[in-house]
């Protein structure tokens, strides 16, 4: 799940938990342009939700785990890592800091699409049209003849088609 705050400079920051991972991006828009920051950090899988606190140059985001707590600091365009699995709990908020928590909600999975002869899934990503198949991210074993193009087993030393020696 993938969770959003608004900074008071007119920012947007996200945070996602891919594994181990914790991915900040830090979106920055002003008249006739966007700026886009991201940087991911080893925090560990996240057991409860991350928790915003705002400062006037930008936030801290706490983020707890298994093996403790960290805290990532966003400030002007920079996001960095202040501190990663500690026992003690270190405060860095201000008087004028106001704290929340993101209230969102996650999306269904995208239900397959159908139009006419035209399938398509996004998990694995495929698409079918007519007897043509395309999947992304799928390693294929399919092989074809360096010389001209027709399918081939992986166990053919030529090729039917043309005698091509296959490497």
């Amino acid at each position: 799940m993938i969770y959003h705050w608004q900074l008071g400079t007119g920012a947007q920051i996200s945070a996602d938990n891919e594994g181990a991972q914790t991915v900040v991006t830090l979106v920055q828009a002003s008249a006739g342009q966007q700026q886009r920051t991201s940087n991911s950090f080893t925090t560990g899988i996240w057991i409860a939700p991350p928790h915003m606190t705002l400062t006037p140059t930008g936030g801290i985001l706490k983020i707890i785990t298994p093996s403790g707590e960290s805290l990532i600091e966003i400030q002007g365009n920079s996001i960095s890592l202040q501190t990663s699995h500690s026992g003690t709990s270190q405060s860095t908020s201000s008087s004028s800091s106001s704290t929340f928590t993101a209230d969102t909600q996650s999306m269904p999975p995208m239900q397959p699409m159908q139009m006419g002869n035209m399938q398509m899934n996004m998990q694995p990503m495929t698409m079918r049209m007519g007897d043509r198949e395309l999947t992304m991210g799928a390693t294929s074993q399919q092989r074809f003849c360096s010389e001209c193009g027709t399918p081939v087993k992986p166990t053919d030393k030529f090729c039917a088609s043309c005698g091509h020696k296959l490497g």
